[in-house]
C-alpha cells in the first residue's frame, strides 16, 4: 500500500511530514498513522473543517475565501504555507474541496499543495464521483500519489 512506502521514504530520508486537512477530516493523518514508524515521520496534523479554523490556526485571509472560495487552489496554498510556519516539517500538505453534493453522480472538485522544506510548493486540482466517503477515500489515493513521486525527487 502506498502509505507504507511512504512512511518508509520518509525515514529512509529522515523527512518530517504534517497534514492540513478540511475535505478528508484527518483521514491523511490517520492513514499514515496506521503504518508502523509513523510516530518517527508524523509531527503534527490539524483538522480545520470550517472556515474560521482555517482562518484562526492556518492564517488564510477571508478575503481569499471571499475572492476564490474556500473550495480553491488559493486556500489550499494559504493552508500550507500556514502549517509549514506552524510545524517547519520538511513536507507540508493541505487539501480542501467538496467531498459531498446532492448525487454521488456529482463531480466534486478538490485542491491539494504539498510545500517542502527546499521551499517547493506544488499545487493540484482534481474531482472524484461517488459517495462522501469514496470521495473522501479517493482523495487520499491521489493525494498520496502525488506525495510519493514529490518525496522520492528530495
Amino acid at each position: 500500500m502506498i502509505e507504507n512506502e511512504i512512511v518508509e521514504l520518509l525515514i529512509k530520508k529522515n523527512l518530517t511530514i504534517s497534514f492540513a486537512e478540511s475535505a478528508t477530516g484527518g483521514l491523511l493523518a490517520s492513514t499514515i498513522i496506521s503504518v508502523c514508524g509513523a510516530s518517527n515521520i508524523l509531527k503534527e496534523s490539524y483538522i480545520t473543517y470550517s472556515n474560521e479554523s482555517k482562518m484562526k490556526i492556518l492564517n488564510v485571509k477571508q478575503e481569499t475565501i471571499n475572492k476564490y472560495s474556500v473550495y480553491s487552489k488559493e486556500v489550499a496554498e494559504e493552508m500550507v504555507n500556514g502549517l509549514y510556519n506552524i510545524t517547519l516539517s520538511d513536507i507540508c500538505v493541505s487539501i480542501t474541496g467538496i467531498a459531498e453534493s446532492n448525487s454521488i453522480d456529482d463531480e466534486k472538485p478538490f485542491f491539494y499543495s504539498i510545500k517542502t522544506s527546499n521551499d517547493k510548493l506544488y499545487s493540484f486540482e482534481s474531482s472524484t464521483i461517488g459517495s462522501r466517503n469514496d470521495s473522501r477515500y479517493e482523495m487520499v489515493n491521489i493525494i498520496f500519489s502525488s506525495l510519493y513521486r514529490i518525496i522520492k525527487d528530495i
